[in-house]
């Protein structure tokens, strides 16, 4: 026999998997397709090698032309085509046989007589195998109805080239036979483009039981029996092996399987398939359903009890077959005939679908994933963390089988199996199989096919959105555990309310919530619940009645629950929830939800219609009593004073006394566009200290990329401040004057488009003082809920503290040096960034920074962390652990330690893809100018701008200078895991001002330029560096692509080496299509990088004529780049504010049914025109408003109504109460 070498496994998800471990242990080369949904699957993982289809979905993988070429190309001998998709496909195996490969199944002929169902029921009547009752191919609806009279009801009705349930309608009376074989022809003509339709009798009290056989072509054996009769809408749920009905009932057992046997004998049966009966529970007559000709699903439960490994066997009956031998000799498998099972197996079928939502089937990616570990359970799947499940295919996630020697025990280790079985973020029927299992029905033995419907009641633990509201997310005060490398604490933006809220419902502080912002959720309960609603005032309804917001309000099952609009706009709310949610998974030690950035929580992302979350399962003694909160317990609805300390940058040296006046005494009024990544303050222009960033950009608010001391910054993105809340970014070249300080990053969660609030700068010592403070007040809280005590009168007077005003204490010590002078800033009471000044920011800033940060480290502080950038650290630390001049200590210490990088570094070079005016960058600067700012330097064209302000002479010496120099990594932060790239070449060291303001979004992988310095965007996100060019994401959240580190969702780290290499449209666009896919191998390798030798060049360069010439050049142009920006800016600035509120003042007296702003924001879609007639759930206009889209739409009683007129335009700016759309009755 010829050693069979090279498989081809026409499948996906766990059969495709098992299918390549087998070829794995027999030392057979297997060949993977897949289609981009099915790359982080784990079957192209395992495979020694695979090929990605075109398209998607099920027909990708049934193109049987294009699978034949892959077979042609790849050099396969066989074809294993699993179950579904091709695996029963008479056609395909006829052709891979013509191919001159093996078909890993039986041969065209046996599938096609058995793939006809009125066929295979003349095949078992001439083998004298009992069948139902029935008919052959029925011609009409009429036909069916007098058969089904004379069969009496109720009956079935197939389609005759179906299977796995689908293609079948049951009838219990003469009303249902017409329309059930109208249904069945259509099913059968779109499932299976046969349109035959047979009926049988149909049996509701019975077992379906099915044989397991194995032939040669001339001997047919068994592996016994299995019990599927737990079945949904005729889709197998659980299966048992052996059947328990069958236990005590040899004689009908030893029946089934001759018959099994003798039919499989008669059609000449080659490797493995399943024979099913109908088996009458009362009487014990047995029928024939159908042959399988292929391996089942449920195939794992029967090697289990016989120790057998049948996909093994089904290639070394290819092996024969490939040698002309026809099949395993009948002898050798005559000798493999078992006598009978070893003990009891159970499989439970592990799907995506909700259970609560008639079993409604999901997608998403596989955020957790954890399995058991014991020696008698089994697990075949095909996911792993990150895995995206498709919408597109069969929702089975994982096969979960427990074998033992009794069935009592097998049910024990299911239980247990069950219990420690997760998958998060998605919605699975765990719950509903660990019910099932857990019933005594189940129990006792006696499982009939409509044992869900008459033997079992499932009651699911949840809940469930029916409107998920404008923005609701998952977060958890909780922060993550690991930072830096851009990636956000992130977490309730009011963590006091949803603390408050937590301690409402008897959580401790930090269980994660529901986080609602302008309009609120509608959500149905499953199950009870306790729940509260804490924060800004929304109206809450629970089944239409209103209730009240800081108490506890006890939902029962069916129960629904209505957070409408926040009373006034823009507001947050946080619902928490007795037990939290135990389902959501945790990303990096926290349950928070980044949606900017598609981290963490649900998917990454706000909740959505029809999501389910589940809840913790409570008895009646969990329910507490009627609470509410008193309203001196309740913090305050309007947040008029952040208090915040001086610093970072509001020192002289970068704003002037003026300055810090305007800051600290003007009422800043909220921007309409302020959200968890920023919350931007409208109001004057400051005094500066000096006239641009220097080598940090054009504008004096720009500086060298720092780590940013967020949450809490007082970021200037030009003239405009913003407040970095939760998710704010982690670096970045823009100064922060201020931060607010820890006890009062609540407030930030309080704000609202419209507000005006102070920012009021106070000392350590007050911050301090102010947490503790706030410490008390959380005490307080809790022994009011646990006493009904109140200890004093005015606890909220934590919120006020004493008026000391220093000018300004940002600059907290400057610690001179031989080489370079670090100043040490303060940022808050978290934060401490050390500037390293030396004559120049580049690479022997890098250096420095880097030997300091590794002093600061090995000191090994607790609360400590440090982030390094190209010309600062920050050291983050934990005020309540170390005090700040601890801290400021612990630096000057480490500084005198440390030393410099005298050996070559161990690194590694990176070669990336780069595609010049891409598509998707113009579209960023187009929305940009529409939506954001029209007028500036780097309108309409970025490059054009850095090619300009650098005194160069084409737009193609930008392109040049990515074309062929090399950079190093300097830093990783920002967001996502952005690096900051520094050119070693001084000649190509481009200077370029930052975006003012920066705009909402950049593409994934667009390759920036702000200051001196270049990065890569990893994901889409906000941004305020120069869009030069694009190149391919630098950020994998579950690290599975090739390239990226396990744990590690960053792909560079500092001292990494960087080159590009350019690549056509046609080319990029390939390539993304492979990035997306997950097989595009990132060019690394291994080098060392000398940081002394490349000092030593960059000295030598710099002081050559052509780079004077060149900084001259460059200082000319970007001075007369800035004046040109500076009128730019004013003129911009002017126009705004005189458009500001400018949608048209209209007459209140007119005539229609007025269509208004919910809120204050910017028009950003108008989806109405003049005469339209309109539909209830229509969309109208669209606003852009907390960086969210917000869609206004047609309710009921605008039904059937027309557009009279349209009073807005886009990139108006409305406010709440804003006439939008004018509506009319129809004219007759």
């Amino acid at each position: 026999m010829s050693t069979l070498r090279r498989v081809l496994v026409a499948n996906r998800g766990e059969i495709a998997v098992r299918c390549i471990n087998a070829c794995k242990q027999l030392s057979i080369t297997s060949i993977a397709i897949f289609t981009s949904a099915d790359a982080a699957s784990l079957h192209v993982r395992l495979a020694d090698s695979s090929v990605l289809l075109e398209g998607e979905g099920p027909r990708a993988y049934t193109d049987i032309d294009t699978i034949l070429k892959i077979c042609e190309k790849q050099g396969v001998e066989a074809v294993f085509p699993g179950y579904g998709f091709l695996s029963e496909n008479t056609d395909f195996a006829r052709r891979v046989h013509e191919a001159g490969m093996v078909f890993i199944g039986p041969d065209n002929d046996s599938i096609y007589k058995m793939g006809l169902k009125h066929v295979a029921r003349d095949l078992a009547i001439a083998a004298d195998v009992p069948i139902i009752r029935g008919s052959g191919l029925l011609g009409s609806s009429d036909e069916a109805l007098d058969l089904a009279r004379t069969v009496g009801f109720p009956i079935i009705l197939k389609a005759s080239g179906g299977g796995g349930g689908m293609g079948q309608q049951v009838c219990w009376s003469e009303d249902e036979v017409r329309a059930g074989f109208v249904q069945v022809e259509s099913r059968a003509k779109e499932l299976f483009s046969d349109t035959g339709v047979f009926m049988e009798k149909y049996y509701p009290a019975c077992h379906h039981i099915e044989v397991q056989v194995f032939g040669n072509g001339s001997e047919v054996i068994h592996f016994g029996e299995r019990e599927c009769s737990i079945q949904r809408r005729h889709q197998k749920v659980i299966e048992e092996c052996p059947s328990p009905y069958l236990a005590g009932r040899t004689e009908i057992r030893r029946r089934l399987i001759s018959c099994a046997l003798t039919l499989a004998k008669s059609i000449k049966y080659r490797s493995a398939g399943t024979i099913e009966f109908l088996v009458d529970d009362e009487t014990g007559d047995f029928f024939f359903l159908e042959m399988n000709t292929r391996l089942q699903v449920e195939h794992g439960i029967t090697e289990l009890c016989y120790d057998v490994d049948l996909v093994a066997l089904m290639l070394q009956q290819a092996g024969y077959q490939l040698a002309g031998l026809g099949g395993i000799p009948s002898d050798e498998l005559l000798k493999k005939q078992p006598e009978g099972p070893d003990g009891t197996a159970i499989e439970a079928r592990l799907c995506c679908e909700n259970p609560a939502d008639s079993f409604m089937p999901g997608s998403g990616h596989v955020q957790s994933v954890a399995w058991p570990k014991d020696d008698c359970t089994r697990v075949d799947t095909w996911i792993q963390l990150g895995t995206f499940v498709s919408p597109y295919f069969d929702s089975l996630l994982a096969k979960v089988m427990v074998h033992c020697a009794t069935r009592e025990e097998s049910i024990t280790a299911m239980q247990k199996a069950l219990n420690v079985s997760d998958v998060g973020g998605l919605v699975t029927n765990l719950e509903f199989l660990e019910s099932i299992i857990d019933s005594t029905a189940f129990a006792s033995g006696k499982t009939l096919t409509t044992f869900l419907e008459t033997q079992f009641t499932f009651q699911p633990t949840g809940i469930q959105i029916i409107n998920p509201g404008a923005f609701t997310t998952i977060q958890q005060a909780r922060p993550r555990t690991r930072k830096g490398y851009g990636i956000p604490i992130s977490g309730p933006m009011d963590d006091l309310s949803a603390t408050i809220g937590n301690l409402l419902v008897g959580n401790s502080e930090d269980v994660e919530c529901l986080e609602v912002t302008a309009i609120g959720p509608e959500i149905c309960f499953h199950s009870t619940g306790v729940i509260a609603v804490t924060g800004s005032p929304f109206l809450v309804e629970v089944n239409g009645e209103a209730k009240d917001m800081w108490s506890t309000i006890t939902m029962k099952p069916k129960d629904k629950l209505k957070i409408g609009a926040s009373v006034t706009p823009g507001g947050r709310c946080y619902l928490t929830i007795k037990g939290g949610l135990p389902g959501v998974p945790e990303w990096l030690g926290s349950k928070s939800t980044t949606p900017s950035l598609a981290l963490g929580g649900l998917q990454g992302r706000q909740l959505r219609r029809g999501d389910f979350l589940d809840v913790k399962h409570l008895e009646q003694s969990d329910l507490p009593g009627a609470y509410q909160l008193p309203s001196s317990l309740t913090p305050p609805v309007d947040v008029k004073n952040i208090y915040v300390m001086h610093g970072p940058h509001d020192s002289d040296d970068l704003i002037t006394a003026t300055g810090r006046q305007t800051i600290y005494s003007t009422d800043w009024a909220i921007d309409y566009n302020c959200n968890r990544t920023g919350v931007r303050l409208l109001g004057p222009q400051i005094e500066w200290a000096r006239t641009d960033g220097g080598e940090g950009g054009g504008h004096p608010s720009n500086v060298v990329d720092y780590p940013y001391p967020s949450p809490g910054g007082v970021n200037w993105t030009g003239d405009s401040p913003v407040i970095f809340p939760q998710d704010a970014p982690g670096l970045g070249g823009f100064l922060c004057s201020s931060t607010v300080v820890s006890a009062d990053l609540w407030k930030l969660g309080k704000l609202k488009p419209g507000d005006k609030m102070k920012l009021t700068p106070i000392s350590y010592r007050f911050a301090r003082e102010l947490a503790e403070r706030k410490a008390a007040f959380l005490n307080a809280v809790k022994q009011h809920i646990s006493t009904g005590h109140l200890e004093h009168e005015a606890p909220l007077l934590f919120a006020a503290i004493g008026k000391e005003k220093p000018d300004t204490d940002a600059i907290l010590k400057v610690i001179p040096d031989n080489h370079a002078i670090l100043t040490l800033r303060q940022g808050g009471d978290r934060f401490v960034i050390v500037d390293v000044d030396s004559r120049k920011v580049g690479l022997d800033t890098s250096v420095a920074a880097n030997s300091l940060a590794r002093a600061i480290e090995s000191f090994d502080k607790p609360g400590t962390f440090v982030h390094v950038n190209i010309s600062s650290i920050m050291v983050e630390y934990e005020p309540d652990t170390i005090a700040q001049s601890d801290v400021v200590l612990l630096i000057d210490t480490a500084h005198r330690q440390s030393g410099t990088i005298e050996k070559p570094l161990s690194t590694r070079r990176f070669i990336l893809p780069i595609v010049f005016d891409h598509p998707s960058i113009r579209e960023a600067e187009h929305r940009y100018a529409k939506l954001q700012r029209d007028k500036a330097v780097y309108i309409p064209d970025n490059v054009t701008y850095i090619q300009e302000n650098n005194g160069l002479a084409s737009r193609d010496d930008v392109f040049n200078i990515l074309r062929k120099t090399r950079f190093i990594c300097a830093a990783v932060g920002f967001m996502t895991g952005l690096p900051l790239l520094w050119p070693l070449d001084p000649l190509a060291r481009l200077n370029a001002q930052k975006y003012n303001p920066t705009r909402i979004s950049t593409p994934p992988g667009t390759v920036g330029l702000g200051g001196g310095i270049f990065c890569i965007y990893p994901v889409e996100q906000p941004g305020g560096y120069m869009m030069a060019a694009r190149s391919v994401p630098v950020w994998d959240t579950y690290a599975l692509r090739p390239g990226f580190r396990d744990d590690k969702p960053w792909l560079f780290e500092p001292f990494d080496l960087v080159e590009f290499q350019e690549v056509s449209l046609e080319e990029y666009a390939e390539i993304w299509r492979q990035f997306e896919a997950g097989t595009y191998e990132i060019q690394i390798e291994e080098t060392v990088f000398n940081a002394g030798a490349e000092l030593a060049r960059e000295h030598e360069i710099c002081d050559l004529p052509d780079a004077v010439e060149f900084r001259a050049k460059q200082k000319l142009a970007a001075e007369q780049m800035r004046l040109r920006e500076e009128q730019l800016f004013a003129d911009w600035q002017s126009e705004h504010e005189k458009n500001r509120g400018s949608a048209p003042q209209v007459s209140g007296d007119l005539e229609g049914v007025k269509i208004l702003s919910p809120q204050v924001g910017k028009v950003w879609k108008i989806l109405v025109e003049v005469g339209d007639v309109i539909e209830t759930g229509k969309a109208l206009v669209v606003l852009e408003a907390m960086k969210l889209e917000i869609t206004v739409a047609a309710d009921d009683s605008h039904h059937g109504l027309v557009v009279k007129e349209v009073l807005v335009q886009e990139a108006t700016l409305v406010q709440p109460e804003t006439l939008l759309v004018l509506l009319d009755k129809v004219v007759e």
